[in-house]
């Protein structure tokens, strides 16, 4: 049920929902306009005013560009939010050849419900309060209410719908209040997480847990203590996004200013993908990555930056000398090439913690049934992160027992009947020089960890021998084992046998310095293959 009118000030008086909007931006947008912000302002300000005495709202206060106003009816006040968003969409705003985008003012808008009982002076309550806190955590151009103000609602709008952004604490206040996003066909209606208190990092969950990698984390946060850019490279489905996910949540509370993830695959450029991950909102006047900089160049935060590309390393270049307590952890498939960054390849896993893994997915590919110790088949594969991922869909059909036996029969076909790892491979592969090419063939033939020595022979002299080396190393396809006289270089089990696979279409019996055959004639597939989980 609604408020009802106060006799003596005339203000909603009982069950009042309060709305609180503000332009995100306006001092940016006051200062590129100049003079010609008077008019936007003005504007903005008309049209707000039109909706909500149109939906029998109470203007309590106008401010710069900050609205309050207070509604009778829970169900008036998110119609007239919608709306505003509505006409402040659709109204023609300045625009100049020189501008990306017109110059419209991105609003942000709050509801929150609760009992309230004005005085001659208006309000004097904590749930006003809320509402302006609910607004301040809004982007531009969002509505946010409570859920105390849906469940005031009789009924939404028809073409308005609630998202639940879950609980969040608002500056302030110590508990925790459920917030909603309202959303229609013709409005925004993707924005980063509310900017409350409790958001310290915006990765994203971990849907189970973690296993594994403490070594690996150990030296990363070594390397992250002494280094400002820290790349860990590795091949597909290998679980690097994964680790570099999981350390960022470890080390949130370590940086004053939070952990923040993008995901670089998703986006056109740096830019794009910081901008959407710290909240911020593009303007006609700079490019997102200058808004990015002006938010960070202060800010000790540490940026995990997901599956980059050479494309992106100037943008990094530029972030990094602007911010200059700024990090960067890059997971990706090859490092960025840039002065003062760190190239980490991510090791294949130890045995125990891939028979966990390995255990672990099998036992959610078949429903929850234990399939016991996997310590065996783990071994076999030397701990490599795809072909643990191949045989956890293998498991259930075959048992840990029948499924070691088939790889000792023919592992390669094995693992591509499972999962198709050559064709992974191959994507990799196609990348190599010809040199590494070569030497990839050649260490397929040596089980044992090859030293400098062994690579420069097999390699026909030292500089070839480097080149290729630094290019499998890049393409995460060898192990690095490094000793107290310098490092050993071993190609893990399924690697060498696709590189021996390769090496005898080619055939190499005893491989020289060749260009790697091209294409590769198809393999074929076990009978059993078909029974396997889809994946």
């Amino acid at each position: 049920m609604g408020g009802l009118t106060s006799p003596g000030s005339g203000l909603p008086s009982g069950l009042v929902t309060f709305l609180f909007t503000d332009i995100e931006g306006s001092t940016r947008l006051a200062c590129e306009l100049g003079d010609g912000y008077r008019r936007v302002l003005h504007d903005h300000r008309r049209l707000l005013r039109r909706v909500f005495s149109r939906r029998v709202g109470t203007e309590l206060l106008t401010e710069g560009d900050s609205f309050f106003v207070a509604f009778a009816d829970a169900a008036a006040a998110v119609a007239a939010a919608v709306t505003a968003q509505r006409m402040l969409a659709r109204h023609e705003w300045p625009t100049a050849p020189h501008w990306s985008a017109p110059a419209r003012p991105r609003v942000r808008m709050g509801l929150h419900t609760g009992h309230a009982v004005p005085d001659a002076q208006g309000y004097a309550t904590s749930i006003v309060h809320r509402a302006a806190r609910v607004c301040a955590a809004a982007h531009g151009d969002q509505i946010l209410c409570s859920q105390s103000t849906l469940e005031a609602c009789t009924e939404l709008p028809a073409d308005v719908t609630a998202v639940d952004l879950g609980l969040h604490r608002l500056r302030g206040f110590d508990d925790s209040l459920r917030l909603h996003q309202l959303t229609a066909v013709d409005l925004p209606s993707r924005f980063p997480p509310p900017a409350t208190e409790s958001r310290h990092h915006n990765l994203p969950a971990d849907s189970d847990r973690f296993i594994g990698r403490r070594d690996e984390q150990c030296q990363l946060i070594r390397l992250l203590d002494g280094h400002r850019l820290v790349s860990v490279t590795a091949l597909p489905q290998t679980g690097k996004s994964r680790l570099v996910c999981h350390l960022g949540r470890e080390l949130a509370s370590t940086y004053r200013d939070g952990v923040w993830y993008a995901d670089l695959s998703r986006h056109v450029d740096l830019g794009e993908a910081l901008s959407a991950a710290l909240g911020l909102r593009g303007d006609p006047f700079r490019s997102l990555l200058d808004a990015v900089i002006e938010v960070l160049r202060h800010r000790h935060c540490l940026l995990v930056l997901d599956d980059t590309r050479t494309q992106d390393a100037a943008q990094v270049t530029r972030l990094l000398a602007e911010c200059q307590k700024v990090s960067v952890l890059s997971a990706s498939r090859h490092p960025l090439g840039l002065a003062g960054e760190v190239k980490w390849a991510l090791p294949t896993m130890s045995v125990p913690d891939a028979a966990e893994l390995l255990r672990s997915r099998a036992r959610a590919a078949s429903g929850g049934v234990d399939p016991g110790d996997c310590t065996a088949l783990a071994r076999y594969v030397d701990g490599f992160p795809p072909a643990v991922n191949v045989l956890a869909a293998a498991v259930p059909v075959l048992g840990t027992d029948g499924l070691l036996r088939r790889l000792r029969e023919d592992p390669l076909n094995v693992l591509d009947a499972c999962g198709e790892l050559s064709t992974v491979l191959d994507k990799v592969c196609e990348e190599l020089t010809p040199r590494a090419a070569h030497l990839l063939r050649a260490l397929s033939t040596w089980p044992t960890p090859a030293g400098v020595d062994e690579v420069e022979r097999l390699c026909g002299g030292s500089a070839a021998a480097l080149d290729a080396l630094i290019n499998l190393v890049d393409a995460s396809l060898v192990d690095v084992h490094h000793t107290e006289t310098g490092a050993a270089y071993r190609l893990p089990a399924p690697v060498r046998w696709y590189a021996d696979d390769r090496r005898r279409r080619a055939g190499e019996s005893n491989p020289r310095l060749t260009p790697m055959s091209a294409g590769r004639m198809p393999l074929p597939r076990l009978s059993w293959a078909q029974a396997l989980p889809s994946r």
